[in-house]
């Protein structure tokens, strides 16, 4: 315990001292640049952590030769792992239109050579628009949204943006095929998958995706909304097990405040399915867990 200690304290030291950016190492011999007053990269480099639920699942389904798309990449944490997966014959797509953001996402692709990964500074919506994207303050990177902030994110400046449709995207770039798809647009979710409708239709990605109320509400959506769209398309919802960090069936709530949630199209069951650990938990949960709805306690629905 006592060397754990000093290895945090020494770890602190390091991040308070570090007048410039400097890399570390991180999973599958991938590196990351750090440095910054970001708050993910903080967590990263004093605990070496970052969504282990997620990075566990997408180690056990990404394999050689598939297609991932990262919309929302932020730094690009989801884009290296998925790109070291594929492996140079597959193909990985990552998107984000913060322009601060984008250039740490580009610094971090090409820290690691990574041929596989195409780079767009785009935002995705159900058509071709222009939006104001507010960028927060580069502590809460991970907050810019072209809605509102919440949990009383500081605005840093704004940027007009493009929207597109990720099936006019995907299309001009040519992709083939797409298995797994991360959405993380902070309350964008229902328009970005109302504009890839036909790449729902036809390639069935698997779907990881965050849902946060107060983030959609903001730009006049609801979690309901996106289950309900997912849900007519044929998807089917998995959580987190709060013990076990296994996918589980997801238990409908009334609101969301920020959680990460697994889509599976029927037409995706043999990836899924292909992995013990995830088939013997969903074997244990009723199937019916789906059209269930749990109401949050009152605290939950308040507007943190």
């Amino acid at each position: 315990m006592e060397g754990g200690d000093w290895l945090s304290k020494l770890r602190r030291r390091t991040w308070v001292r570090a007048r410039r950016p400097f890399a570390i190492p991180w999973l599958e011999g991938l590196c990351v640049w750090v440095g910054s007053n970001d708050e993910l990269l903080k967590s990263l480099f004093l605990t070496g952590l970052f969504e282990p639920n997620e990075f566990l699942l997408l180690d056990r389904l990404l394999r050689p030769d598939m297609s991932f798309v990262d919309v929302g990449a932020n730094l690009g944490l989801y884009t290296l792992f998925a790109a070291r997966k594929v492996g140079e014959k597959g193909a990985v797509l990552a998107l984000e239109p913060s322009s601060r953001e984008f250039q740490k996402l580009r610094a971090n692709v090409e820290l690691n050579r990574l041929p596989q990964v195409r780079l767009l500074q785009a935002a995705v919506s159900d058509r071709a628009r222009e939006a104001e994207l507010l960028i927060a303050d580069e502590e809460h990177a991970g907050h810019n949204t072209i809605g509102a902030f919440s949990l009383g994110t500081r605005l840093e400046r704004k940027e007009i943006v493009r929207l597109e449709s990720l099936d006019e995207i995907l299309g001009r770039e040519k992709f083939r095929r797409v298995d797994i798809l991360k959405m993380d647009v902070e309350g964008g979710e229902l328009f970005a998958l109302q504009g890839m409708v036909r790449t729902l239709e036809t390639f069935h990605p698997l779907l990881l995706l965050e849902m946060s109320d107060p983030a959609a509400i903001s730009q006049n959506s609801s979690s309901a909304e996106v289950w309900n769209f997912l849900a007519g398309l044929g998807y089917r919802f998995y959580a987190f097990d709060e013990s076990t960090g296994l996918p589980v069936p997801a238990i409908r709530k009334l609101a969301y405040a920020g959680e990460n949630l697994i889509a599976v199209h029927p037409a995706r069951e043999e990836l899924w399915t292909n992995h013990g650990d995830i088939r013997s938990r969903q074997a244990a949960n009723a199937a019916s867990a789906n059209a269930d709805i749990v109401s949050m306690p009152a605290s939950g629905r308040s507007s943190s």
